[in-house]
């Protein structure tokens, strides 16, 4: 295995694009994880050690902002403690999985303030697309090793959409249909599949609204309303998708109600 492991040699994992984060000598399974709505590819997986509750105080679509944004309408506390926090990705996984490659996925869906840089506009399937590529990129060498996604909230969606994409790669971009050929499941944590209630973004505008200046991707937001209609084609298309692969597919939910949310919990965005 790699210095991944050893904490001397860890490194920040980059807010955006595709990072191994634990590579074996000799793997049989890629695990890739793919964070939700402002989530971050190394936050969104850490814990601290004595916090009863997930460090980056997730909210069901809502993950905390970055430094830049600890004045924005979703600030949390948020303490990086080096020596007590846990990346379970790295720290955890490889004792269950020694021989998986261990890969994360991070993509650019954070609330801006108006003296930061430009609001970022990619649509969900923008993301989904830039994944695709990058992934097949990283996996050229072993095209068809087995690939397991452990996706959170919008992360599902991107995922769901990316194998979409790559089922239907034809005509001089066959290389990029390994991709799903190669999937072998998928675990959601809280994943809107049939989308969000629109009293759920209203009230992440209200609070964006209180902290004068400050916007968010309204592309991805009216994506995830349950009135989108790419949202519902990518809902029926994907069961069928996920039966004749014979994708392993487990879902999770929160079980507690969330603050930021008024005491919804995450049980209302699962079909």
């Amino acid at each position: 295995m790699d210095g991944s492991s050893d904490p001397s040699c860890r490194q920040s994992i980059p807010p955006t694009g595709l990072t191994v984060v634990v590579n074996p000598d000799m793997p049989s399974l890629d695990i890739i994880f793919v964070h939700g709505f402002t989530g971050h590819p190394e936050r969104t997986w850490t814990h601290q050690r004595g916090d009863a509750r997930h460090p980056t105080g997730e909210d069901i679509l809502v993950e905390p902002p970055t430094k830049r944004q600890k004045l924005g309408p979703f600030s949390k506390p948020y303490q990086k403690t080096l020596h007590t926090a846990i990346y379970w990705p790295r720290d955890l996984l490889p004792a269950t999985a020694p021989n998986a490659r261990v890969l994360t996925y991070g993509y650019d869906t954070h609330v801006r303030h108006k003296l930061g840089p430009p609001l970022n506009k990619s649509t969900v399937y923008d993301i989904a697309w830039d994944f695709l590529v990058a992934l097949e990129a990283e996996r050229r060498a072993e095209p068809l090793r087995p690939a397991l996604f452990v996706v959170h909230s919008l992360g599902g969606i991107v995922v769901k959409e990316m194998l979409r994409r790559s089922s239907s790669c034809r005509r001089g971009q066959t290389h990029l249909q390994h991709i799903f050929d190669s999937a072998i499941g998928i675990m959601f944590f809280g994943t809107p599949h049939s989308g969000a209630s629109r009293g759920i973004f209203q009230r992440i505008a209200e609070k964006a609204i209180k902290a004068l200046g400050f916007s968010v991707n309204e592309q991805i937001i009216n994506t995830l309303l349950p009135s989108a209609e790419r949202l519902r084609e990518l809902k029926d298309e994907f069961g069928p998708m996920a039966q004749e692969q014979n994708w392993i597919i487990h879902s999770f939910q929160e079980q507690f109600g969330v603050a930021a949310l008024n005491g919804d919990k995450a049980s209302t965005l699962i079909s």
